[in-house]
């Protein structure tokens, strides 16, 4: 399928039968009080609370703000749908330039105007495309890590573990008690990836290899790497992991630790947002992050996606305001008020919740200094490093190949388009 010449020929297709079955939760603000409505596109249903405020408050003037959710799994699939048409005037792209690629390739995201000059520039690479220009307004930092379901690990006499060592303890112990010990929801592909793939890297990689992997200089079969792979596949084989992990997705996994019949998960701090809908199974519910206890035993922070401006709009000035204000210190306080998760500005503002302040410390104290997710070098060319990691953890965990078969892809893969690393890892 020719993306771009759909994309040109957008009138032509007609899927409304698809769109009717595709789940949707809107998030819709009446518009006779307004000049104009911008529609944004999200996957992200604690930012609904966040735009309704800011619409009906009218922080924007006479520009309201029509919320459309989409599930996380359909969220890719369901906005390439639409834009073929006349498609949202605003929409949130996972962050990194593999993801942007076909976005950019199309015409369907250009270069911003938008002053990020007040963006924490640790975010900034989140909308950066893989030709180093930007196309998106980062919108939070996150923070991922091991998180666990504090009652489980108390009830059972479990300390944080701060070594493999005592986590393998602790997950003997679980298992022993009828508790899965680390719960994987293999079937979302972006999860393994930015997810599972990067915190592993974080917690077993020490961040100097790691920044040999991105420019070229280590390769992805060493041993370094296959231990997360390695880790993984050892988790798996002692029955540490769900059984039924190929076949559980994200939700399926958050909904198994909200009660308590899973102690653990690799997942990010927005799970634990006040929105997140793991309180609707415990109200009461309390987590807690640390990260794989390994060598480099660090958490994985990062800017976590971007707002971008759909080229065709017939809305762009009303666009472009709203896009302009998400770049904004008076945006960041909103954020952190509605949304409850670290905003991707740079500058000053207030956190009183003492989980964020929680979450603000680690990252400053502890958290690893490389995201291959993200970087240029390994994402520019296809099939894209977040491809491949993708897509090897699904053959591990499915157990069609084993972590040096793994690694041995994800080098031949890289190696197929002649990434930096190609002449130095045959």
């Amino acid at each position: 399928m020719n993306w771009e010449n759909q994309y040109q020929g957008r009138n032509a297709v007609k899927l409304s039968a698809l769109l009717a079955t595709t789940a949707l939760a809107a998030a819709l603000v009446a518009t006779s009080a307004y000049a104009e409505t911008i529609k944004l596109y999200t996957w992200r249903e604690q930012e609904i609370p966040l735009w309704k405020y800011i619409s009906d408050s009218k922080v924007l003037g006479d520009i309201a703000i029509e919320v459309v959710q989409v599930n996380s799994d359909d969220y890719d699939s369901k906005i390439r749908i639409d834009l073929q048409s006349e498609g949202p005037d605003l929409f949130q792209g996972r962050a990194g330039a593999a993801w942007l690629s076909s976005f950019v390739d199309a015409g369907i995201v250009k270069p911003i105007s938008t002053d990020l000059s007040g963006i924490a520039p640790a975010a900034i690479d989140a909308g950066r495309g893989a030709d180093g220009q930007q196309y998106g307004v980062p919108f939070a930092i996150q923070m991922q890590s091991v998180i666990y379901n504090t009652k489980v690990l108390a009830d059972n006499g479990i300390d944080v573990p701060k070594s493999m060592d005592e986590f393998t303890a602790a997950a003997d112990k679980l298992k022993a008690a009828g508790i899965i010990p680390v719960n994987f929801g293999a079937r979302s592909g972006w999860w393994l990836n930015q997810v599972v793939g990067e915190t592993m890297t974080a917690g077993l990689v020490p961040d100097d290899f790691a920044a040999k992997l991105v420019s070229g200089g280590a390769c992805f079969t060493d041993p370094t790497f296959v231990a997360t792979l390695q880790t993984v596949k050892d988790w798996q084989n002692k029955g540490y992991i769900n059984s039924s992990a190929m076949a559980d997705d994200y939700g399926a996994m958050r909904t198994s630790v909200a009660l308590g019949e899973s102690a653990m998960m690799l997942d990010g701090v927005w799970s634990t947002g006040p929105t997140s809908p793991m309180f609707e199974i415990d109200p009461d519910l309390k987590m807690g992050f640390f990260p794989v206890p390994g060598a480099n035993a660090k958490v994985y922070a990062f800017g976590d996606g971007t707002y971008l401006l759909n080229s065709a709009t017939k809305h762009a000035e009303a666009a472009q305001k709203v896009l302009d204000f998400t770049a904004t210190k008076a945006f960041a306080e909103l954020f952190v008020k509605y949304v409850g998760e670290l905003p991707a500005y740079g500058g000053e503002y207030t956190v009183e919740d003492p989980r964020l302040k929680e979450v603000a410390g680690m990252i400053a104290a502890n958290s690893s200094s490389v995201t291959p997710f993200f970087a240029y070098a390994l994402n520019k060319g296809q099939p894209s490093y977040g491809t491949l990691v993708s897509d090897g953890y699904g053959a591990l965990l499915s157990g069609s190949a084993s972590p040096e078969e793994v690694a041995r892809k994800i080098q031949d893969g890289l190696n197929s388009w002649g990434y930096v690393g190609a002449a130095n890892c045959k």
